[in-house]
């Protein structure tokens, strides 16, 4: 399994060989074998352990900030989000682009793919509550899909270049360029800051 983390970052995921992380870690690949039906399950294996490391790197990031508002821990989510996406590209690449086969899908990697949407709406309801705002299920869920949808599409949007051919083309100013990550940081809480003023403003009138 570490052997395999390895190999996703400083490779690809389509370049991952079960015989080749066996040699690597010095057995045969029949012996690997007995662990791992085939690449498929390895990769199942490795997605699950990819979405453990994810949310705790995000718990990780919040106990820096325990005492700190909810608002603030939003705030942090929202970074940790999009550094653990440039600190471990491969562990990302493979957690968010890579699906299994339907036969493959366990329950554990369900749960481990679930965790970060949790502590995300909880934090969010959290939040609001401050405000006075209480929030059923739905709204609760709406809430987390919008502030998880935004933080994501801004990581992709950066990760993928897109970001950079629109300031190359003139069309957005250079802060925006992946070059600038300080700008970039000041752009990020700018977002942060329209999405949580949007929940506040919008959701209690949200119905299901």
């Amino acid at each position: 399994m570490d052997a395999g983390f390895r190999s996703l970052e400083t490779g690809h995921l389509e370049d991952l060989s079960l015989r080749a992380l066996a040699k690597e870690v010095g057995v045969t690949p029949t012996a690997a074998y007995n662990h791992f039906a085939d690449k498929m399950a390895l990769m199942v294996e490795m997605k699950t352990e990819g979405f453990q490391r994810f949310d705790a790197f995000l718990n990780s990031a919040l106990v820096s900030v325990r005492d700190a508002s909810p608002e603030d821990k939003v705030r942090t989510l929202g970074r940790a989000y999009m550094n653990f996406a440039f600190e471990h590209p491969g562990i990302f690449n493979l957690i968010f682009f890579w699906t299994p086969e339907q036969k493959y899908l366990t329950d554990a990697l369900a749960q481990a793919a679930a965790c970060g949407e949790s502590l995300l709406k909880g934090i969010v309801a959290e939040m609001l509550q401050v405000d006075g705002i209480e929030l059923n299920d739905y709204q609760r869920s709406v809430a987390s899909f919008s502030a998880w949808s935004m933080v994501h599409g801004i990581t992709l949007l950066l990760k993928t270049g897109v970001v950079d051919a629109v300031t190359y083309c003139g069309n957005w100013p250079q802060e925006f360029s992946s070059q600038n990550r300080e700008s970039q940081a000041h752009i990020l809480e700018h977002l942060l800051e329209i999405q949580i003023e949007g929940l506040k403003r919008v959701l209690p009138g949200v119905k299901p």
